[in-house]
């Protein structure tokens, strides 16, 4: 028979559905106290605009219906997708979702704001559908820490994939050649392939990820990439995005300084659910079973650095997906708290088609904490003293998680 910790493992690195449910039921295992989420928003338009972009591309870029940065159609149509999928799994784990029971901080930037509007939706249709936000011109410290993010140098040496950058290359200018590279640089275009290896990496994670974009946001074949990018060659592609997030956002000193200040108060919102003292404020009283805060690929990109968390999958290429979740989980059994982490992504496939709800469009898988012996299960108390050695006490805002109603 299995334990009931393996129990609910071989469920979750499936789907969260209802054997949770049932194997808790049988063997009369941990039950879920609280979990707090980590998700990202969701599908936006690039943040350049196209004339902005041209100067990388042999061709004219796609024209998106909202303005740079901003949540599309499509993008709402996903969180709210997310939102009853998450719904689906608080029940799956013996937690009915009440209207106040959960609560939703999303940051401030409007493409988060709109995001938690639309999971909602998705989460409690029944309910207001409301969330907290800060006004979107006040910088929100629980997602942008200190504000002291390190400065990526031009001159570094990162790792990355140099066939995934040739082929960045020959969709974004059709060549690869040196001479028609050199050609394009003589004409104008910023050619990555052609700078130093930081540069280039800086400049291919974010192309990779607006050709991604072009891609789940569902445009024709014809107009991704300009036809010269299919879902292999986006997942092939994307590695770039994680590989410059490994040399900048996951950076140690850039890590701490954006993610310290929201894993503090996580570690504080888990110890409180579990009736333990905190000298920090929480994210929500302790009878709240779900805290889901609206984030960006960069806080999942800290959070993974701070804890040391690997989560790449060789099926699901793209680390930071739009709605892609980290879920600390709070979990009793017989008196004494742990902590289960676990890394949610959406495929590409469902993200291309909007909907993360049936069985095999999330891939759910729960994590190591390397710092607890890489352990699937680790102390509540002994997770606390690893974030406070992480973090340490500059790094920690406590004003943190007031966030208003959002109007």
């Amino acid at each position: 028979m299995h334990s009931p910790l393996l129990a609910a493992v071989l469920c979750l690195s499936a789907i969260t559905g209802p054997c949770l449910a049932t194997t808790h039921a049988t063997t009369g295992a941990a039950h879920v106290v609280q979990e707090v989420v980590l998700v990202r928003h969701g599908i936006r338009s690039p943040t350049a605009a196209p004339d902005e972009l041209a100067v990388y591309a042999s061709q004219a870029w796609p024209t998106w219906n909202v303005a740079p940065g901003q949540l599309t159609e499509h993008g709402a149509a996903l969180m709210r997708s997310w939102g009853a999928w998450y719904r689906q799994r608080l029940q799956s784990e013996g937690m009915p979702l009440k209207c106040d029971s959960v609560r939703t901080v999303a940051d401030s930037t409007p493409r988060n704001r709109d995001s938690a509007a639309a999971l909602m939706r998705g989460l409690t249709p029944d309910c207001t559908g409301a969330y907290d936000a800060l006004a979107a011109d006040q910088t929100d410290p629980l997602f942008h820490g200190i504000g002291k993010d390190k400065k990526v140098p031009d001159d570094g040496s990162p790792a990355f994939s140099s066939s995934a950058m040739a082929m960045l290359q020959n969709v974004l200018l059709g060549c690869t050649d040196r001479p028609c590279l050199e050609q394009a640089k003589a004409q104008g275009k910023k050619v990555p392939m052609l700078e130093a290896p930081a540069k280039a990496l800086k400049q291919a994670g974010t192309l990779s990820e607006n050709l991604m974009l072009e891609y789940v946001q569902g445009m024709p074949p014809a107009q991704v990439g300009w036809g010269r990018a299919d879902a292999n060659a986006i997942a092939q592609m994307i590695t770039l995005h994680n590989d410059s997030f490994a040399f900048s956002a996951k950076a140690p000193d850039a890590a701490v300084a954006r993610g310290g200040n929201m894993l503090a108060h996580i570690a504080a919102t888990l110890r409180t659910a579990a009736h333990a003292k905190s000298d920090l404020p929480t994210l929500a009283p302790h009878q709240q079973r779900s805290v889901i805060l609206v984030g960006h690929d960069t806080d999942l990109a800290s959070a993974a650095s701070l804890l040391q968390l690997d989560w790449h999958n060789a099926t699901q290429k793209d680390d930071y997906p739009p709605a892609g979740a980290l879920i600390y989980q709070l979990v009793e059994h017989d008196g004494q708290y742990t902590v289960r982490l676990f890394i949610a992504q959406p495929t590409l496939a469902a993200l291309r088609n909007g909907n993360v709800e049936h069985s095999a469009a999330e891939i759910v898988t729960p994590l190591r904490l390397p710092a607890c012996d890489k352990q699937l299960e680790c102390p509540l108390s002994r997770f606390s003293d690893i974030v406070e050695r992480l973090v340490g006490v500059s790094f920690v805002l406590p004003s943190s998680g007031d966030e208003p109603l959002a109007k």
